[in-house]
């Protein structure tokens, strides 16, 4: 198959489970889009100074909260019951107080990875063989 016939026959729906060992139960994530991941980065950035002195700084712990967001299919962060839960006022933040750094960063590396951010070395060594 040529490179056309793959984009052609592409599917951008992947998702598959990330399990999470302190809660006993598999999160379902999703690959994110270009567009949904220059939001993410856009909704974590803020511009300080003026002029010259203009400068564009990422908040990277929100940008992750909001990452493991967009990546997760399953739970809903956004869900009411959750939201109360953990006493949070949206998806964002409950994400931060309900997943300890360890699993968020689970979440976002295996979503990473599936929108194609992978092991370009991985792939290198699957294309010799």
């Amino acid at each position: 198959m040529d490179a056309l016939q793959a984009l052609l026959s592409a599917n951008l729906e992947i998702e598959q489970d990330v399990y999470i060992k302190r809660l006993g139960v598999n999160f379902r994530i999703k690959a994110i889009s270009t567009k949904d991941l220059e939001k993410a980065r856009e909704q974590c950035t803020q511009v300080s100074g003026k002029g010259s002195r203009k400068e564009s700084v990422i908040d990277t712990d929100r940008l992750n909260a909001v990452l493991a967001v967009k990546f997760c299919v399953s739970p809903d962060f956004g869900d009411k019951a959750l939201l109360a839960k953990y006493n949070a006022a949206n998806a964002v933040e409950c994400v931060g107080k309900a997943l300890l750094p360890g699993e968020l960063a689970k979440i976002n590396a295996a979503g990473t990875e599936l929108s194609g951010f992978g092991d370009d070395e991985e792939a290198e060594e699957d294309v010799k063989n």
